[in-house]
């Protein structure tokens, strides 16, 4: 084949890949689902605000700023930006976080989801720069979550914003577009954590798992009886290993992108019940539900809403 018929194979095919209108429903999940777990984190996190935030809490602010960007504000130039207006420090950190909580309603609801997603991004960029000390993966990858809100066509579905009209369900390329940076994320994100994994040898060996269910920090349960059955754990170990590398290659292909989504938010749901990550899973859950679940699952719907539309015509046909 020469070069001019490849790029005239392969050049309409990647453009319809990247930009054919499809349904904004996949990211109207991926909404959802983000804004619903943040919304958990606060309210599981709503007694601890003073500890977290607070100049005489768990890291008083002189020791967290050396922690912060200074390109950044933090809650404390917030507080202090407040304190002319009579606003106390509590009071202030209190404000903080119920406007991030209404924003993350917002966002769930897809009520004014843009001006939502914006105002949630911003006031989280600010407490993730206040509480780095304490900041894991899920912070990281919520942050990114929120700024894909901001910038993709989340509130085109499940939202308030299309019962008002303020915005069309109809599918768009923006649609696929997104989607398809969301998917790709995914991949690079899941295949690189592979990789690097691949590269220790405690998970070349099959050990890797067995160090860290006996941390006192991530075992949820008395884990040592896996001492008498090493293999077991050498199949767990390999077996994440297997699905993180393999993520990138096989959550694409139809046979087998059912079965990678179901192993991969197996592997998170494993995560969680026995290291006690739960939002962390729950996070990865949403979205690899959302970026290559849902858009399974709504086409299965479809299916069989025909199916069960078309069975009596067919019926009354035969008679």
């Amino acid at each position: 084949m020469s070069a001019q018929s490849w790029k005239s194979s392969v050049g309409p095919k990647l453009a319809a890949f990247v930009s054919a209108p499809s349904s904004p429903q996949p990211l109207g999940v991926f909404r959802i689902g983000v804004a619903a777990l943040l919304l958990i984190q606060a309210w599981s996190l709503s007694e601890s605000l003073p500890e977290l935030l607070g100049n005489r809490g768990w890291v008083p602010w002189s020791v967290s700023e050396a922690l912060a960007s200074p390109s950044v504000p933090r809650v404390d130039a917030v507080v202090a930006a407040l304190a002319p207006l009579g606003i106390s420090q509590a009071a202030g950190i209190q404000g903080l976080a119920f406007v991030y909580v209404v924003a993350l309603v917002g966002l769930l609801l897809g009520l004014h989801t843009r001006l939502s997603a914006v105002v949630a991004w911003v006031i989280h960029t600010v407490l993730l720069n206040s509480i780095s000390f304490f900041s894991y993966g899920v912070e990281t990858f919520a942050h990114i979550s929120l700024f894909y809100c901001v910038v993709m066509p989340v509130g085109a579905a499940f939202s308030l914003d299309v019962r008002a009209g303020r915005l069309s369900e109809a599918p768009s390329p923006l649609a696929t577009l997104s989607l398809r940076m969301l998917q790709l994320h995914l991949c690079l994100i899941y295949l690189s954590t592979g990789l690097e994994k691949l590269l220790g040898p405690v998970w070349r060996d099959g050990t890797a798992l067995w160090e860290v269910l006996m941390q006192p920090q991530y075992g949820q349960f008395d884990f040592a009886w896996l001492a008498v059955v090493p293999w077991m754990v050498k199949l767990s170990t390999w077996g994440t290993l297997a699905v993180e590398v393999g993520y990138a290659f096989c959550v694409w292909p139809r046979r087998t992108r059912g079965l990678w989504v179901a192993l991969t938010v197996g592997m998170h749901l494993g995560i969680a019940v026995m290291m006690g990550l739960w939002l962390f899973s729950g996070m990865m859950t949403v979205l690899t539900f959302a970026a290559f679940g849902w858009p399974l699952v709504a086409e299965a719907m479809v299916t069989r809403v025909r199916a069960a539309v078309l069975l009596p015509f067919h019926s009354s046909s035969a008679r």
